[in-house]
């Protein structure tokens, strides 16, 4: 898996968290000068990126690229599939898309023919949106908590 952010003729920057670790740097570092291209590199074990210059004539930049690449898959190896199947981002975007969605639709079906089925579906689609509501707040209770302190 490319961990490479910045590729530009004669400079490749690699980025991973698992570079903060000085002993996996220094690993990857002597890999990586043992190609003949590579003329300096410059760590960052703080941030976890590493920046790699070489010669942009003498070699192309995907075989370079996929050179060093490879490289660091081998001193670091893949990364582990992700556990989450929806990402807090794309929960807070559902969610408010939902609200809205329900708040719209609870407010149309007063509309609707009827006193008894206007109201049934009235009121559940206003406890769906109060349910997503809930978990509005709770997503964004940190900040709240914040604001009313």
């Amino acid at each position: 898996m490319s961990r490479i952010v910045s590729s530009i003729p004669g400079r490749i920057r690699i980025r991973d968290n698992k570079l903060r670790d000085q002993t996996i740097l220094d690993r990857l570092k002597t890999e990586l000068l043992n190609m003949s291209v590579i003329t300096t590199l410059e760590d960052n074990c703080r941030t976890g990126s590493l920046l790699v210059r070489f010669n942009k004539n003498s070699v192309a930049m995907p075989s370079i690229e996929s050179q060093i690449d490879s490289a660091v898959d081998r001193v670091i190896g893949n990364p582990a599939a992700s556990q989450r199947l929806l990402s807090k981002k794309n929960l807070n975007r559902y969610n408010k898309i939902a609200m809205l969605l329900l708040l719209g639709t609870s407010l149309s079906t007063l509309n609707l023919a009827g006193r008894k089925r206007r109201i049934r579906w009235h009121r559940l689609t206003g406890y769906l949106f109060f349910a997503n509501l809930g978990v509005h707040l709770f997503t964004y209770r940190k900040s709240l908590f914040r604001l009313f302190r």
